[in-house]
C-alpha cells in the first residue's frame, strides 16, 4: 500500500508539472508585449571618402516592467568598420561597442508607462557596393536594426540627397533629405537603398560591403557572385544555434521528470550573489611589435597586430587606490600612470544553501561568451539564421546578435565611450 501511494504521489506530481510546462508554454505565446518604440530615427550623411555620418535617435516606452525596467539597450548596427560612436544625449550614461552591437546604458532605470529618448553618432564604413546592379553605379543598402516582440510604431530614415541618382522605394524629399517612413511589426525589417555614379564619392573596392547588404542587423541581399565561406560558416552557425534553442525546453523538462522520480532536491536551494572582479591591465606605451603609439581603447595593435598588454593581473580590494570607485562593470584609468587601467567585471556567483541554513559557495565556471549565449538563447527568438540581430533589450532582457560570429571583428576588444553627460 505504501509503494501505490508513492507512486501515485509522482504520478501526481508529474501530470502537474506537464500542466505548468504547457501553461507557461501557452502563456509566453501570447503574452503581452512589454516595450513600444515609438519613433526609431536614423539621420544619414555621406562623407566625401563614402563613410556615413550616421545619427540615431530612439524613443522607447515601456509598458510592463514586471521583470525589471528598462536599464540598457542592445541595438544591432550594420557591421563592426565604425568610429566616432558620440551619446548626444543626457539619457545615455556610457556605450559599450560589442562589434555589430553597441551596449547602450541608460542614466537610470525607467518604469512602466515611461518614454525614455536617447540619441547618439557616428561614422560607419563598409556600406557600399561598387556596380552592383549596372556598371558605372555603386549602391548603398540599409536595413535598421529590428526588434523581435516590439513594435515600431514609427521608423524614419533621413538620407541626404546630395549627388543621389535613384533610390527606392519610394520616399518623399524634405530640406534636402530623401525620407523613407515605415511602421514595423515585432520582427519586421524595413531595406531602402540609394544608387550614385562611380564618380560621385572617393568609393574604394577594399571598402565595400562584402556581406551585400549593409543592414542594422542583417546580412542583405546578395550580390549574385556566390556565398563566402563566412556565409556557410554562418548558417551552419545558425542552424546549430536553432537546435540548441529548440532543445532547451526539452532538456529542461526531462532533467524536471528525474528530479521527481529520484525524489531529490527538496530541502536544499541555491541563491546568486555579486562579485567583483578587477583586472590591473599595464600597457607599452609604444607597440613592441611595430613601435607605433598605443591606439586608446585597443589591447593589440591594430597595425601588426601585437599584443599591447606589459602586465595583467587580478588584484583584491585591498590593492588598489579608491576601490569604490571601480565597482561598474568597464574599464578606468588607474593613477597616474597613463598606461595603467583597471578592468572591472561584475559576475553572479552561485551559493548553496543547505535545508539546515548553513551556506557555501559552489564550484563554478563562468566566462563572458557563455553568460551572453545563456541570455540570448533564453530571451530572443532570432536564431533562424545568422543574419538574425536583435535589440530586445531591457534589465534582464538581453539582446543578441549572432551575425558575422566567425569573423575577427567579434572577438576585438570591447570599447567603451563615455556619456556626454560624464564628458562635461
Amino acid at each position: 500500500m505504501k509503494r501505490v501511494t508513492k507512486y501515485t504521489a509522482r504520478c501526481l506530481l508529474l501530470a502537474i508539472a506537464v500542466l505548468l510546462l504547457v501553461s507557461l508554454s501557452v502563456s509566453t505565446a501570447f503574452a503581452a508585449p512589454t516595450d513600444e518604440i515609438l519613433d526609431f530615427t536614423v539621420t544619414v550623411d555621406v562623407n566625401e571618402d563614402a563613410s556615413l555620418n550616421m545619427v540615431y535617435h530612439i524613443e522607447w516606452k515601456v509598458l510592463d516592467d514586471s521583470i525589471g525596467e528598462l536599464e540598457w539597450v542592445d541595438l544591432g548596427v550594420p557591421n563592426s568598420y565604425h568610429e566616432d560612436i558620440t551619446p548626444l544625449s543626457d539619457t545615455i550614461d556610457y556605450i559599450d561597442d560589442n562589434g555589430n552591437t553597441l551596449a547602450i546604458y541608460l542614466d537610470r532605470g525607467y518604469g512602466e508607462d515611461e518614454v525614455v529618448a536617447f540619441e547618439f553618432s557616428m561614422t560607419q564604413d563598409h556600406m557600399y557596393q561598387i556596380d552592383k546592379y549596372k556598371e558605372g553605379e555603386t549602391v548603398y543598402s540599409f536595413t535598421p536594426a529590428w526588434f523581435d516582440g516590439i513594435d515600431v510604431d514609427q521608423l524614419t530614415i533621413r538620407w541626404n540627397a546630395d549627388r543621389a541618382g535613384a533610390w527606392q522605394p519610394d520616399c518623399t524629399q524634405e530640406d534636402g533629405y530623401l525620407v523613407f517612413t515605415q511602421p514595423l511589426s515585432s520582427g519586421s525589417k524595413y531595406t531602402m537603398e540609394v544608387v550614385y555614379p562611380n564618380d560621385a564619392y572617393a568609393f574604394d573596392i577594399d571598402h565595400q560591403n562584402n556581406g551585400g547588404g549593409g543592414g542594422g542587423g542583417n546580412n542583405g541581399g546578395g550580390t549574385g557572385g556566390g556565398e563566402t565561406v563566412w556565409d556557410v560558416l554562418g548558417i551552419l552557425f545558425g542552424g546549430i544555434f536553432a537546435l540548441v534553442i529548440a532543445a532547451t525546453p526539452i532538456v529542461l523538462f526531462v532533467n524536471l521528470i528525474k528530479w521527481i522520480a529520484n525524489g531529490v532536491g527538496f530541502g536544499s536551494g541555491k541563491k546568486m550573489e555579486k562579485k567583483i572582479v578587477r583586472t590591473k591591465i599595464e600597457y607599452y606605451q609604444y607597440c613592441p611589435g611595430c613601435g607605433v603609439a598605443r591606439v586608446e581603447g585597443k589591447d593589440e595593435c591594430p597595425y601588426c597586430g601585437s599584443s599591447m598588454i606589459k602586465s595583467k593581473e587580478v588584484v583584491e580590494e585591498n590593492q588598489i587606490e579608491k576601490p569604490e570607485n571601480y565597482t561598474r562593470k568597464g574599464t578606468y584609468r588607474y593613477g597616474d600612470s597613463p598606461d595603467t587601467y583597471i578592468r572591472v567585471n561584475v559576475i553572479s556567483v552561485p551559493v548553496r544553501v543547505s535545508s539546515s541554513g548553513s551556506s557555501g559557495r559552489s564550484s563554478h565556471h563562468s566566462s563572458c561568451a557563455s553568460s551572453c549565449a545563456s541570455s540570448c538563447a533564453s530571451s530572443c527568438a532570432c536564431a533562424s539564421s545568422c543574419a538574425c540581430a536583435c535589440a530586445c533589450a531591457a534589465s534582464g532582457r538581453a539582446g543578441c546578435s549572432v551575425k558575422d560570429f566567425f569573423k575577427e571583428s567579434i572577438h576585438r576588444s570591447r570599447v567603451r565611450v563615455e556619456s556626454k553627460k560624464e564628458n562635461r
